[in-house]
């Protein structure tokens, strides 16, 4: 018969609760403070007592936290509070749900007031509820765990059913309810002393500031926003004391900080990921947007392509639930408008800052830390490209879950943030990175674009400077000698300008090489890209007809390794330039519309493109090869690009003329939005975030404005015209 033998724990899992589970002292001074929260308690007291003048503990000192919460009874302390792992509030939060107040209980695991034992050994707990005459005092002494036995010292095992707790009781001194000394008359008190670290002020700072973001201190503000406080959140306060001395250091920093929000680029408030309706609601700026996640302008964006292959699923699942979120954006340019300028203090302040993220009010830790990166930011800019994300420092913001609508968003026991189990986190931070990334590539590129243009109006205003002078060494009464050292500031400047122009000319020289190389590489890459994906078919297919053990088969493998080189070099080094010495001729359009459309028909076919050319007109214009074969594969690229990811059925591309010396380009994609319209011809702007260059568009109108035709949006109500994007090319000369 087999004998049942039970598990008999040593004493030192009280200690190992706190030393390994708890991060640091910062998150045990949480963990204890959250205790508070769940009792009900709408103060804290966080006292140090006895530590030196710099900050430092001393043999004698002690971190006392008090609350005014509901307290303890008799029951719960010899049960539940002497009870590791105890699933007492766990239960309450399932059948109760929420405390008296309304709050959503924080603890469930029954292991965060161990915590205390990770800042010191010695623990006294003093608890009173309203209406008991009586307090109660614990007091768990575990210095003896902490003696290392000397060298050959027979180690004595204690086990925990022998580390026992002193239960007293006596009259309420702690929770007298006295007006005189303003104690509550219930709450719980745990004073920690043997601590066992040594502390600074900056750590004391440091705890505080850990605490004052235990709940946020940057929520939206706007009377019907989605994304408020808990009513219950905003009555609970925590203050630090130094013996008994309040610190005041609440709401400083939230002063700090709300005071730079108008200082953000953008401003996203509002916001909510609805999953039923699967899609983004929030208001940049107040400028209310909303994005469906099976629109291709979504479907495109890196993260959530790469996390929910929308390609393999028309309508991917998404396992988080719905959320809330506030972001702000800041430009941490020296050269950004005024408005938008931060000093270096500024600076330093954000860089203390990044996403925090909130269940029911209360933060799930480290989440939000300076040095934790839950979103991945500086995995995805250095493995994809810095334009791809904002950077960790520029964006600052909020996450707001539940309880009750995010149960699978499950936080970790060692309060590391949330468990990476199932879809349900992964689905949840790719829709975050999905956000941040549709920001960086739509709203703030529209923002740089539009500084660009700023930059160079400003440039070309020297003239106002030339009238300004002029007039003031011409006016009447102006000292004779004043007069002459104007005019030989004047010269000076002049002079000064005709060198810049000579440096100028030459800088563009050498500029004009170095743009006729980054604009050629965006069709090269594309060219290469296509190579490598068809090299790596044939050799896939190759050995799925049986033929891996052919000389064909390794010769298509090497095939495919040059190709990859080749690749990788044409993104460092771009090599392809536009002649401009081509001459002109007499040029079919619509059989260079066909060769373009041969280059893509592989990639159409795998993706189920449909391209309709439209030739029963001839149409024969007055330009070169180059000029017509590099627009019209940028337009198709394009509009292939955004096809890729799009849920429409059939995606067709369709080109057809609408006068005599005029052709449109048409897809039936997510289209063009009117806050993109304005950008999309400009240098470096991409809709398409780390996917995009941002030269395709600006190529295609550039080489046509060399070429005597022009390329734009398209404004005709042509009943052929799809209702994605169209393009308008426009020819100068027809053909003969």
């Amino acid at each position: 018969m087999a004998e049942v033998l039970a598990f008999r724990p040593h004493a030192r899992l009280l200690t190992m609760l706190g030393e390994q589970l708890i991060k640091n002292d910062r998150i045990a001074l949480v963990e204890l403070v959250k205790n508070a929260y769940d009792a009900d308690a709408t103060r804290v007291d966080v006292d140090f007592q006895g530590f030196d003048p710099d900050g430092h503990a001393t043999q004698t000192s002690s971190i006392v936290v008090t609350d005014n919460g509901t307290g303890m009874p008799e029951d719960v302390v010899r049960g539940a509070w002497m009870n590791p792992a105890t699933p007492s509030k766990l239960n309450r939060k399932r059948t109760q749900g929420a405390t008296s107040s309304g709050r959503v209980m924080q603890g469930e695991k029954g292991i965060g007031r161990f915590a205390s034992f990770k800042l010191g050994s010695v623990v006294m707990l003093t608890t009173r509820t309203s209406g008991e005459a009586e307090e109660l005092t614990v007091l768990v002494d575990l210095s003896e765990l902490d003696v290392v036995p000397d060298a050959g010292f027979e180690y004595e095992p204690l086990y925990l059913d022998e580390m026992g707790a002193n239960l007293s009781k006596g009259e309420a001194r702690v929770f007298s309810g006295s007006s005189q000394t303003g104690s509550s008359d219930h709450g719980t008190r745990i004073e920690i002393s043997a601590l066992r670290s040594e502390w600074s002020r900056e750590e004391f700072e440091e705890a505080f500031a850990d605490l004052e973001r235990m709940q946020p201190i940057m929520w939206a503000t706007e009377p019907d926003s989605v994304a408020k406080a808990p009513k219950t959140a905003a009555s609970f306060e925590v203050h630090f004391l130094v013996d008994g001395v309040d610190q005041e250091l609440a709401g400083v920093r939230e002063l700090e900080l709300s005071a730079l929000f108008d200082r953000a680029v953008l401003r996203v408030t509002n916001g909510r990921f609805h999953d039923q309706e699967r899609q983004f609601s929030f208001e940049v700026n107040k400028r209310p947007i909303r994005l469906s996640i099976d629109s291709g302008e979504v479907r495109g964006i890196r993260p959530f392509r790469d996390r929910f292959r929308p390609e393999q699923a028309e309508h991917p699942e998404i396992a988080c639930g719905p959320f809330n979120f506030e972001f702000y954006i800041f430009d941490f340019s020296p050269t950004a408008p005024a408005q938008h300028l931060l000093r270096r203090d500024d600076k330093d302040l954000l860089r203390e800052h990044r996403v925090y993220l909130y269940r029911d009010g209360i933060r799930v830790y480290p989440y939000g830390d300076p040095e934790d990166d839950w979103l991945q930011v500086d995995r995805i800019r250095g493995t994809q490209s810095a334009r791809s994300m904002f950077s960790n420092d520029q964006a600052l913001g909020y996450v707001s879950i539940t309880q009750e609508q995010n149960s699978l968003l499950q936080d970790k026991t060692n309060r590391e943030g949330l468990i990476d189990a199932g879809r349900s986190s992964g689905d949840f931070v790719a829709l975050i990175q999905t956000v941040l990334s549709w920001l960086r590539a739509k709203p703030y590129d529209q923002y740089a674009a539009a500084n660009r243009r700023n930059k160079e109006k400003s440039q070309r205003d020297q003239g106002v400077f030339d009238k300004e002078i002029s007039d003031l060494i011409n006016a009447a009464g102006l000292p004779k000698a004043l007069q002459q050292n104007l005019q030989r500031i004047n010269t000076a400047v002049t002079s000064e300008r005709e060198l810049a122009k000579v440096q100028l000319a030459r800088t563009q020289d050498l500029a004009g090489v170095g743009l006729s190389v980054e604009s050629a590489s965006h069709d090269l890459i594309a060219a290469g890209t296509e190579s490598l994906r068809l090299a790596r078919k044939i050799h896939r297919e190759l050995r799925e007809l049986g033929l891996a053990m052919e000389p064909v088969y390794a010769d298509t493998g090497s095939l495919v390794q040059r190709l990859e080189f080749v690749d990788s070099r044409f993104r460092d080094v771009q090599g392809l330039f536009v002649s401009t010495r081509q001459k002109r001729s007499s040029l079919d359009v619509f059989m260079y519309l066909r060769r373009v459309k041969s280059m893509y028909a592989s990639l159409h076919r795998d993706k189920n493109i449909q391209f309709e050319i439209d030739d029963t007109a001839p149409l024969r214009v007055m330009t070169t090869e180059a000029a017509l074969l590099q627009c019209f594969i940028n337009l198709i690229d394009n509009a292939t690009y955004w096809l890729m990811s799009s849920s429409h059925e059939p995606r067709l591309i369709r080109a057809f003329p609408t006068q005599a010396s005029q052709i449109v380009i048409s897809d039936n994609g997510p289209g063009i939005s009117p806050t993109d319209a304005e950008f999309i011809f400009e240098p470096f702007y991409s809709g398409k975030g780390d996917e995009g260059k941002g030269l395709g568009l600006f190529i295609a109108r550039e080489v046509g404005l060399r070429n005597d035709f022009s390329v734009d949006i398209a404004a005709s109500d042509d009943s052929r015209m799809l209702p994605g994007a169209s393009f308008e090319v426009t020819f100068g000369t027809p053909g003969e």
